[in-house]
């Protein structure tokens, strides 16, 4: 009898040992398919940051971060398109000053150079400057069609016309620093997010279950335990 209670014994030390090694198999599996779940890609958050600065961090459950950002680039769209649109205005009233003023009845667009050489001082009228064009032998920049003409009234009228020039370009260099803004902030938020998604998933809970077997060496019993481990 007591032979037999021995080898039932080692029978069971046999099956737990077995019943361990395979419960590490199932752990560790169980373990990879928890951390692919629960842990973000890098280029998710990242990318979606990249798009519209803020929306990365809601996919990382980081509100704070997320609210700023989104917050920012509503702000500079916000401003660019202010600026932009009350640079363009101020251009076209320059123009509908110059018109009005300097009686030209030019059709060009406000970026051409035509606008600002009637802003120039030792420009009166159209026979100045092409004077100084013949001088300086670039007839190529002579303006013959009657409709570019130009002659202003004074020389307070000029001057006001090249102040609203002026004012105009304020807001279109202001602009153009907004949009270098919405950059900056689509990298800002870009390399931010990388390294928000780096900790999230540091901090992510990997938890897995496992079969482990059990023995009571008073009363020579085997048992199985289901553990949770985190």
């Amino acid at each position: 009898m007591e032979i037999l209670a021995k080898k039932n014994f080692l029978f069971i030390i046999i099956i737990t040992f077995f019943c361990n090694s395979f419960s590490q198999e199932i752990s560790v599996d169980l373990q990879d398919i928890k951390q692919k779940t629960n842990t973000k890609p890098n280029w998710a958050a990242s990318g979606m940051n990249l798009i519209l600065p803020g929306t990365g961090f809601f996919y990382l459950s980081e509100k704070k971060p997320a609210t700023a950002f989104l917050t920012a680039d509503i702000l500079f769209w916000s401003g660019f398109f202010y600026t932009n649109v009350t640079s363009k205005n101020r251009y076209d009233d320059s123009k509908s000053y110059a018109r009005m003023y300097a009686h030209t009845q030019s059709g060009r667009s406000s970026g051409d150079q035509y606008w600002a050489y009637l802003a120039n001082k030792n420009f009166m009228k159209t026979q100045d400057f092409n004077n100084a064009i013949k001088n300086n032998r670039e007839l190529d920049k002579l303006y013959t069609d009657e409709n570019d003409y130009w002659s202003w009234d004074s020389e307070e009228r000029r001057d006001e016309y090249a102040q609203i020039r002026k004012k105009a370009g304020y807001w279109k260099t202001a602009s153009t620093l907004i949009l270098g803004s919405l950059a900056l902030n689509r990298l800002a938020a870009f390399v931010s997010a990388r390294i928000v998604t780096n900790k999230y998933n540091d901090k992510v809970e990997i938890s897995a279950p496992a079969v482990v077997g059990v023995i009571d060496t008073q009363s020579k019993t085997f048992g199985v335990s289901l553990l949770f481990g985190i």
